[in-house]
């Protein structure tokens, strides 16, 4: 029985080995057994995927975009205790910096925000610094932010004394004036902290008591204090809000142990002295002992700081355009603070803007939203999902879906709003083929290209590369895997003006850092463009290429040569007068399922099947080959009969191959590869097969 099959549609991608027998679902006839360097695109059928030119040699291990304007994307080379700002546009380094991030788990750790001409970076260990370029991108400056009013830690010291304002007018300059520590008291409860005058010593209570005599030998309650521990005001709090009497003072100078001069920030109801423990002061929630924040991002015009080593389920908001400003009042423009809180919550790991803030930590998926604008009183946040975040990999943004690996490291899941639970969930983009991510060590990092084919690249640990070719509205989500014959460090997207977005990576090849763009236009991989007059060139970079290959194209059509190479020196196999590519050449394959050809539950797979001839739909194609099973691959043989014998333009259109051979339908191979440095897209696949019952 004789049977036609036609497969032109791969938006289900490559598919898990443990789907080869899943002929029920809709994925099986959409996927592929295998997609290697191969992209599947949303029109339908794929395209050998997109070589790579070579850029610079680099001492960098780290990609982040900064895109001022769409027309002017810059790119930050991040290394170890280097940074470099790279214009993609004439290819020039325009700044260098160094950098507190001197090794590279710190380097790997960077997060950052960036809104037009700034940009904040964060690590956790180091405090948080700041680029800064002008409007015609001819000053750069990389320097530690300094804050206005710091962020507050939670914590504040409520001493045990009274204290005095001189003032309550907002801006108006004060003084502080504490009384001194009361005489200790047998009557009186003192709990940790408290502080007591005994004798002529001043004594700290070590935990709440009541009745016992302060002694500094063998007591368990409390331990003599001299020096600064025995002041109420130390020059550590400068800058820290002494909050008293309904307002807030900010303390510039210490007068003397116990009086203070600061800037009144928020209006005080009167300056009558404040009773002992009714007035607290609030020191920076960043430091070296405490931490600084590991991860930022920008809201409705406010900074947003989260995660130090003390607070670790803590998110600061500044002020409203106001970077440095983080007073928190009760005023809808100030700054706002808020925790996460649930069963399966954990260090908060990112936060990315999604109709509100989207909060990942490794236990759960939380969202800050209000009820109407954003203020102090109508912020909240609330658990959404409980799959937890891998604290190594960010997520990135897809349209309206923030996508991010899940917690152990090799599922991929897109967080969107779902209207029937009114609220945010979480799809696992890597159900279907799990394998990509698992069999090379999980992911290291993603980012997203959207033109020309919507593609989320993603690093994996090994340093190949998983893509998924991702379009909700057209059901695409089709994963394949590639090697660009190095170990991929990492990778970063950003977009142009016009045209495509620019795709770079950094790979590891011969012991070199290389910054490689991906090319519509490059057929292999890390291609250096030199001009050749005869058959011979100097190339300094040539020992990049492990595998060179010669490639070029003119009215004539696209064509390909071998080369010699003799220490910088490249010999061509043929005379040229033209712009040459030299890169390394790689194969691309595309196996398929075998067809299913019955009906639900009955099926074939047990069956006999002869594949007769295969029809390759091909679309400005030149070479490549099928194989079925374990026969010779057969090349695909096609003719452009508007060229003569010396031309080898593209050719769009069908070739045929006659295959023969039985074979059960469950081990039924044909695959397409393709390894010359020439285009490739194959629309569609037709196959005329015979089936004999067992």
């Amino acid at each position: 029985m004789k049977q036609f099959t036609l497969k032109n549609n791969f938006s289900a991608g490559e598919l898990s080995p443990l789907l080869s027998t899943r002929t029920d679902i809709q994925q099986y006839s959409n996927g592929a057994k295998e997609l290697f360097n191969v992209v599947p695109l949303i029109e339908g059928g794929f395209k050998k995927r997109p070589g790579t030119k070579f850029r610079i040699i680099t001492e960098a291990i780290r990609l982040i975009p900064f895109i001022p304007k769409s027309k002017n994307p810059f790119l930050i080379l991040l290394g170890i205790g280097k940074m470099w700002i790279y214009n993609p546009r004439v290819h020039r380094v325009e700044a260098e910096f160094d950098t507190p991030y001197d090794t590279t788990d710190k380097v790997k750790e960077v997060q950052v925000a960036h809104t037009r001409y700034r940009m904040f970076f964060v690590q956790g260990d180091t405090p948080v610094y700041r680029l800064v370029t002008s409007k015609v991108f001819d000053s750069w400056q990389f320097t530690k932010f300094v804050f206005n009013i710091a962020p507050l830690d939670d914590e504040g010291r409520y001493p045990n004394v009274a204290l005095t304002p001189s003032g309550v007018d907002v801006g108006a300059t004060v003084t502080l004036t504490a009384a001194s520590y009361p005489t200790w008291d047998a009557e009186t409860t003192y709990v940790t902290n408290d502080r007591v005058i005994h004798g002529v010593k001043t004594y700290k209570a070590l935990t709440e008591t009541k009745g016992n005599i302060p002694s500094d030998v063998g007591s368990t309650f409390w331990e003599e204090v001299t020096g600064s521990a025995a002041n109420i005001f130390t020059v550590e709090d400068i800058d820290s809000i002494v909050t008293i009497n309904g307002g807030q003072v900010q303390i510039e100078s210490i007068d003397s142990a116990s009086v203070a001069r600061g800037i009144v920030m928020v209006k005080l109801t009167s300056a009558i002295q404040a009773i002992a423990k009714s007035w607290h002061i609030s020191s920076g929630a960043f430091s070296d002992e405490k931490g600084y924040p590991r991860t930022v991002t920008f809201f409705k015009q406010r900074l947003v700081f989260a995660n130090t080593d003390t607070s670790p389920n803590l998110i600061w908001f500044s002020a409203i355009a106001d970077d440095g400003n983080f007073l928190t009042t009760s005023d809808d423009a100030d700054a706002v603070s808020m925790a996460s809180s649930s069963a399966q919550s954990d260090n908060i790991l990112f936060l990315v803007q999604r109709g509100g803030v989207a909060v990942l930590t490794g236990g759960a998926e939380f969202l800050v939203t209000s009820t109407g604008a954003f203020t102090p009183s109508t912020a909240q946040i609330d658990e959404q999902t409980a799959y937890g975040c891998h604290p190594d990999v960010r997520p990135c943004r897809v349209g309206n879906e923030v996508l991010y690996v899940q917690r152990g490291g090799s599922r991929l899941r897109a967080m969107s709003y779902d209207y029937t639970t009114d609220g945010l969930i979480s799809d696992d983009l890597t159900a279907i083929a799990p394998h990509i991510a698992k069999d090379h060590g999980g992911f290291a990092e993603i980012t997203y290209q959207q033109t020309p084919d919507s593609i989320i690249w993603c690093v994996l640990n090994s340093g190949k590369v998983a893509a998924l070719t991702y379009n909700k509205a057209q059901s695409m989500a089709a994963w394949s895997h590639h090697d660009f014959g190095g170990r991929v460090i990492s990778v970063c997207s950003m977009p142009t003006n016009l045209g495509d977005d620019q795709c770079f990576m950094l790979v590891e090849r011969n012991g070199f850092n290389i910054l490689e763009e991906h090319s519509e236009e490059a057929l292999s991989d890390c291609e250096l463009d030199v001009m050749y007059s005869g058959n011979t060139a100097t190339v300094e970079n040539i020992a990049l290429l492990s595998s060179p290959i010669a490639s070029f194209s003119n009215a004539d059509g696209y064509f390909y040569t071998e080369v010699t190479v003799n220490g910088t020196t490249v010999k061509l196999g043929t005379e040229l007068n033209q712009l040459v590519h030299l890169g390394n050449q790689f194969e691309s394959r595309a196996e398929l399922f075998p067809p299913n050809l019955a009906q639900a539950p009955a099926n074939v797979l047990h069956d006999k099947l002869q594949v007769n001839s295969v029809y390759v739909f091909l679309y400005k194609s030149l070479g490549g080959f099928v194989t079925n099973c374990d026969q010779p691959a057969e090349a695909l043989q096609y003719k452009n009969f508007d060229q003569s014998v010396f031309q080898n333009r593209p050719f769009t259109g069908h070739a045929e191959i006659t295959l023969k051979g039985w074979e059960e339908v469950y081990n039924f191979k044909i695959k397409i590869t393709h390894d010359k440095p020439l285009p490739f897209y194959v629309q569609a696949i037709s196959s005329r097969i015979s089936i004999n019952e067992k």
